[in-house]
């Protein structure tokens, strides 16, 4: 008997070819599928009046051993889908171009142009090269004879020059060798790049070429392909740089040009350290469809390192200059052990691909070293907060071993994302950059209202941090605002209560809670301010009586706090008051006052330790 047949994606014109889809299948389909997040609009409303459409799960529950049409041209993407569904024998093609074999992904369609030499893949170290000299035609031409040669190898499982790479395995590919990518993943005459990244394998060649000319430049190449009747006029061709820094090419304006003028489809490598506007005039086409950013940091201070020169204020800009939303932004992470490989970088990392729409990050090592259990746990970390925005975490294929692929692609099928703030917190809370929330008991509370901003004013990149640190059942409510500059912390211990109305705290402020602060509505704390509402030592007396005991802290509306002051346990300070800078404040003061202290001047108490004691209305 026959098996059930399933056609699978709806289309305008697929459905158009209806019946010929029939004729060549030689069945009816018993029902339809496409993508899950279509099938809602078929329900209660039959395809072309007499087609259930279901999702293809349930398409399989239903019928295990049906074989599976694909009505999509251009099905790549739907062959890995299905794949992971039903047996690759049950999945056929009405018009892609596409068969079940052994191979790789580019053998067929790619070429990697290098200076003296072509290539049909970029995998380094694998990659089969093939020595050619002449006319961009000609050169072109020597590929496809070695292309067609080697895909009849593989459709015949015959042994190649591809037998070995690890890439070579199991899946759907292209059954005709037809050239639609022409990558430039080496370096050619002419090309530069404006950094000194640790791990680049290269800085030589690009020095040695960057003053070169003559037929072999990124530009010259393009210009021949462009003028080559076959491809002049194609929207399907697509050109791919990854050689040095794109914008940083002298010819990248004659480049741009002939990417503007033309119908080709670009990705593009960048390091997002140089504007230019023709550049931008691209993205607005929409025909710049990736462009992957390796930042492989966080912060200035890790990008420096890496990259050789303090560029990271330049990438950050351009990412908000440049029309992003144009393309599918990729940011790149390789882990370099002892550089990058720490939750600083890797929260501000994830903080910025949120910050700018990034779609994908890529994760890698250098050069297929294999990731270090910490390298791993960040892998996860990275992984939680980035599902959290929606933005997908994959590996980069060319520079990563098979156990880290498999750990990357598990993990992020099997990790949780990050729960957000508002829903561990009742209370609005804003992280900019590096701030942190600690709270190891799980117990501690912030509460209220208000609106808390963490990292507030942050400048990107900047490893200083505010941090607030919660203790078992230790609470902050907030009624209107608490806004935290970096590297200010706030400290709770067991307990302890701290309740904001408005504050605006500066950077290095430390505040020390382990009963009970209050500050009320319009207070400013300026900068590396202490306000503590304990000794946090012990003092005793002759009996053991302690004469130190805590005592709250009470800080009234509109007060304003200078910089350096420290306000000591039990102050109450009134409404309307300032307290210059510098100032040791340890009695109360009035509503309205002023208040100034000299450091300099102490007195030793009975047990010989030192307080200050003075204070001035």
């Amino acid at each position: 008997m026959k098996n059930p047949v399933i056609f699978y994606g709806i289309t305008d014109v697929g459905m158009s070819k209806i019946d010929k889809f029939i004729s060549i299948a030689n069945a009816e389909p018993v029902l339809f599928s496409t993508k899950d997040e279509e099938v809602e609009n078929y329900k209660g409303k039959p395809l072309l009046g007499k087609y259930e459409v279901v999702p293809i799960k349930e398409a399989y529950e239903r019928y295990p051993d049906a074989d599976v049409w694909v009505t999509y041209a251009i099905a790549n993407n739907t062959a890995r889908i299905l794949s992971g569904i039903f047996k690759p024998e049950k999945i056929h093609f009405f018009e892609a171009d596409l068969e079940y074999r052994r191979g790789c992904g580019y053998i067929g369609h790619f070429i990697n142009f290098g200076g003296d030499y072509i290539s049909p893949c970029c995998i380094v170290g694998h990659n089969p090269i093939i020595r050619t000299s002449g006319s961009i035609p000609e050169r072109i031409a020597a590929w496809q004879k070695y292309s067609e040669k080697l895909l009849d190898d593989m459709q015949n499982d015959r042994p190649n020059d591809c037998s070995k790479c690890p890439h070579y395995k199991y899946g759907f590919y292209r059954k005709t060798v037809k050239a639609d990518t022409i990558s430039f993943g080496s370096t050619h005459s002419g090309d530069t790049c404006n950094l000194k990244c640790i791990y680049c394998f290269a800085e030589d060649s690009l020095k040695r070429l960057k003053n070169d000319t003559g037929e072999n430049t990124t530009y010259e190449v393009v210009r021949q392909i462009s003028l080559m009747p076959e491809y002049s006029n194609s929207s399907s061709l697509s050109i791919h740089f990854a050689n040095g820094e794109f914008c940083a090419n002298k010819h990248c304006n004659d480049i741009l040009d002939i990417l503007i003028k033309s119908k080709w489809r670009s990705v593009i490598m960048s390091n997002m350290t140089i504007y230019n506007e023709k550049f931008a005039e691209f993205m607005n086409t929409g025909r710049l469809t990736y462009i992957q950013v390796s930042l492989d940091s966080g912060t200035r201070e890790t990008y420096a390192k890496v990259k050789g020169v303090d560029l990271f204020d330049n990438v950050m800009s351009n990412f908000k200059r440049y029309p992003m939303h144009k393309t599918y932004l990729d940011l790149k992470y390789i882990f370099l052990e002892g550089y990058n490989d720490n939750e600083v970088d890797i929260d501000a990392f994830c903080n910025i691909a949120k910050e700018t729409g990034c779609k994908q990050i890529a994760l890698s090592s250098n050069l297929a070293k294999p990731f270090t259990p910490k390298m791993r746990e960040l892998t996860i970390r990275l992984i939680k907060k980035a599902k959290r925005h929606k933005i997908y975490v994959t590996e980069s294929n060319a520079y990563l071993t098979q156990e880290d692929k498999k750990f990357i692609k598990d993990a992020y099928a099997n990790t949780e994302p990050e729960t957000p703030l508002e829903a561990m917190y009742n209370a609005k809370i804003t992280v900019n950059g590096n701030a942190i929330i600690r709270n190891p008991q799980n117990s501690g509370k912030i509460e209220g209202s208000g609106e808390i901003v963490l990292n507030a004013g942050a400048i990107p990149g900047l490893k200083s941090e505010s941090v607030i640190s919660l203790d078992k059942n230790s609470k902050i409510t907030v009624s209107e605002e608490l806004s935290v500059k970096p590297s200010a912390k706030i400290e709770l211990f067991e307990d302890a209560k701290l309740e904001v109305a408005s504050v605006k705290i500066g950077e290095g402020v430390v505040i020390r809670c382990k009963n009970s602060i209050t500050i009320g509505k319009g207070v400013e704390i300026s900068d590396n301010c202490y306000i503590a509402d304990s000794d946090f030592y012990v003092l005793k007396n002759k009996k053991d009586k302690q004469i130190n005991p805590d005592a709250p802290v009470i800080i009234g509306d509109n007060v304003k706090i200078g910089y350096g002051a420290v306000i000591l346990k039990g102050v109450k300070i009134g409404d309307n008051a300032v307290i210059a800078a510098g100032s040791v404040v340890c009695k109360n003061i009035p509503a309205g006052s002023f208040a100034q202290g000299n450091p300099a001047k102490i007195k030793k108490n009975a047990a010989g330790k030192t307080s200050f004691w003075h204070f001035k209305n």
